[in-house]
């Protein structure tokens, strides 16, 4: 190893050391870190004397910090002050449950000081204020600011389980703050295909209820809004297959000449010696195949919109595709000319396409894929 290796090597120990042991964090006034670091070191390394110093350094200075950052909130008006105290308290808190479950951060600060009394009073000051807070937002009356009342109810009552009547105005909140959504989906306009396109509409029902999980919205059937007397919904999702062709059939027919790819014993000859030898050459064969193509296909409209205002805020189509087609035929000639796929088409006899219903699920199939990343997309918004 070089000089300049050796120093380069020497420098990089010496920074990872410095960040490790929480040195760098106490440089930049990040006190809190470089406690939590430096007693982290010293789990693992107990005579770490570069932690060891930082702890010793960091500590006062953190505890210092808060109590003047809590000091300066009180004096304030700062509306949810009592709120940021206790987070405050908090961290005070657990740099010294930290502190007291290392030995050898114990050596270095013998009792770190606890806050749980304060902080317990702070939370019963600041569940009253984020009550007061939730309440203000309750009663603008919006869906958005409903959510902001929920989060304030939520605060309050981790503060002080049961804070008044906090879960019932969660509740309300909450309720409030929901976005209702009915499915609708428009029935197919031909008693042929009802069941199956039932089918295809309860999957996407399904997937709506199973994997678009929102805190604030709820989806319903129509039946489900009826139940609960939900008159005024936000939202109506509408779906309806505006055009769709099942079964519709091509037949076509081919007939060409083949000649095999290399040359294949034909016979054979007598040369003038005497000698029998074989003879190759190319051989050839006239195919006929029939192809009979089966095309199955629709297009459906997704419709979003607002009930209030009837505003229309998704509109989009999906469109889907399924061929079905199957080949069978004959040959003359001689069959050595033909490949293997073309000798199982002779082999092949003519069968029946699938039932229609078939046909139409196999034509939902990319409908479902795009249509519910879709509706995952636009209501991943909310």
């Amino acid at each position: 190893m070089n000089k300049l290796t050796h120093y380069a090597l020497i420098a990089v120990l010496i920074i990872v050391a410095s960040c490790s042991t929480g040195n760098k964090a106490l440089q930049n006034g990040d006190y809190y870190s470089a406690v939590l670091k430096s007693v982290e070191r010293l789990r693992s390394n107990p005579d770490k004397e570069k932690a060891q110093l930082t702890l010793k350094e960091s500590y006062p200075l953190a505890v210092n910090w808060y109590e003047q950052e809590i000091n300066y909130l009180l004096a304030s008006n700062d509306p949810f002050k009592h709120s940021k105290t206790v987070g405050h308290y908090q961290s005070l808190n657990r740099m010294a449950n930290e502190i007291r479950r290392c030995p050898g951060a114990l050596r270095i600060i013998s009792y770190p000081k606890q806050f749980q009394h304060e902080e317990n009073m702070a939370k019963q000051n600041a569940a009253p204020e984020c009550y007061a807070a939730g309440m203000l937002e309750l009663e603008k009356n919006t869906r958005t600011d409903a959510v902001k009342a929920f989060h304030h109810f939520e605060k309050a009552n981790s503060y002080v389980l049961n804070y008044k009547d906090v879960d019932e105005k969660m509740k309300e909140a909450e309720y409030m703050a929901t976005l209702k959504v009915i499915i609708d989906h428009v029935p197919v306009n031909s008693t042929k295909y009802q069941l199956t396109a039932e089918f295809f509409q309860d999957q996407v029902t399904q997937y709506i209820f199973h994997n678009i999980k929102r805190k604030f919205v709820r989806f319903y059937t129509p039946k489900q809004a009826e139940l609960e007397k939900l008159e005024y919904p936000d939202q109506i999702i509408g779906m309806r297959f505006e055009d769709f062709v099942i079964g519709e059939t091509h037949d076509t027919d081919i007939e060409r000449e083949v000649v095999s790819a290399d040359s294949v014993e034909v016979g054979e000859t007598k040369l003038k010696t005497g000698e029998t030898i074989k003879v190759f050459n190319k051989v050839k064969a006239k195919l006929h195949v029939h192809k009979r193509e089966v095309i199955s296909k629709g297009l459906l409209s997704l419709h979003i919109i607002e009930f209030d205002n009837k505003k229309e805020v998704n509109n989009k189509q999906f469109g889907g595709q399924f061929n079905w087609y199957h080949q069978w035929g004959h040959f003359n000639g001689d069959e050595r000319a033909l490949t293997e796929e073309e000798l199982n088409i002779c082999n092949s006899e003519p069968i029946l396409p699938p039932a229609h219903q078939d046909l139409f699920v196999e034509f939902t199939k990319p409908i479902y894929s795009d249509l519910t990343a879709e509706l995952r997309r636009f209501y991943n918004r909310y």
